[in-house]
């Protein structure tokens, strides 16, 4: 399966531009089934140069500014290829009446899938043995240092209790028969009960109870630094966290503290406040954290099913018929 590149849009759209009257901003990669689409339906552009001319605008690592909303006087939608909308001004959106539609949940099986796979990675030391074998720390095979935990029973803890964190949990209790604790102010007890949850009153009694801790949720003023020194001093030291959603959300610097002082034991993050990440981050080069770029819903098939699905609702918003 193939993929638009940044600066294919333009170049695909010139032949098609003196028959297609809409145009759509994109400047970020899709699944080539929905740029496919889109190229056989309407103008692509990947500037923000003339946003006088938009019909509609598709961002998934590009911002959509209130400058360009301001401007984009023709604009009928804003599509955001994924689930956070951080990056889009929501409050000029609303303000000049444009909506905002994202895909929750549609990559949720693949983010899912990578935070359970962090979690059994930093569970096992992966990364600690992988760099000791390449730098011949360990003479031999039974060295105390290379033992690890089962996660058979463990205890899992949710940070939110959307589809991601659903998923993960489905997961863990179908191969690990974990028991799974849930921090959401927002859902009664009898709706977690419902889901298989136990939930908790406080993010200090998820984080001392459990054994993994997952952060499925969005960043906003009330996320921002959510998890921080005064939540993880009082955690589980065998705690291994993972954090699949947003940089912000969990605060780096206490994060860095937690780890090298050993009040948790691991942590794994595919966000970062500044992304990507500056090579002398110092989380980098701890060896009980593993970061990873943004991929929770970089997969083929994640890919495919949001880029049409945002297809799908830009045609409809402009009133297009395929």
């Amino acid at each position: 399966m193939l993929f638009l590149r940044k600066g294919d849009a333009e170049a695909g759209s010139k032949q098609c531009a003196g028959t297609l009257m809409k145009t759509v901003y994109l400047n970020d990669v899709i699944s080539q089934s929905a740029y496919r689409r889109l190229q056989s339906h309407v103008r692509l552009v990947d500037s923000y140069d003339h946003p006088e001319q938009l019909d509609a605008i598709i961002v998934r690592q590009a911002y959509c500014t209130r400058e360009v909303i301001e401007k984009a006087k023709n604009l009928k939608i804003i599509g955001m290829h994924g689930v956070g909308t951080d990056r889009i001004d929501m409050e000029a959106a609303r303000e000049y009446g444009i909506p905002v539609v994202p895909a929750p949940g549609i990559a949720a099986q693949s983010v899912a899938e990578l935070a359970v796979t962090q979690i059994l990675a930093l569970n096992r030391q992966l990364k600690r043995i992988n760099t000791g074998l390449c730098e011949h720390r360990y003479a031999h095979f039974g060295d105390e240092r290379l033992i690890g935990y089962e996660v058979w029973g463990k205890t899992l803890g949710l940070v939110g209790t959307g589809n991601i964190a659903k998923r993960v949990a489905d997961m863990m209790r179908a191969a690990f028969a974990v028991r799974v604790l849930c921090y959401n102010p927002h859902r009664t007890a009898e709706e977690c009960r419902a889901w298989g949850f136990e939930k908790v009153e406080s993010l200090e009694e998820l984080f001392s109870r459990s054994d993994f801790v997952n952060v499925s949720v969005t960043l906003s003023d009330q996320t921002r630094n959510l998890i921080h020194a005064g939540i993880l001093q009082n955690a589980n030291p065998n705690l291994i966290l993972v954090n699949t959603s947003r940089g912000g959300i969990v605060k780096e610097k206490d994060l860095y503290d937690a780890l090298v002082r050993g009040t948790i034991r691991g942590a794994a993050s595919d966000v970062f406040d500044k992304e990507p990440p500056d090579a002398d981050n110092p989380l980098l080069r701890l060896e009980n954290f593993v970061a990873t770029f943004h991929i929770g819903g970089s997969t083929f098939e994640a890919m495919d099913r949001v880029g049409n699905y945002i297809v799908t609702k830009v045609f409809q918003a402009l009133d297009i018929k395929e």
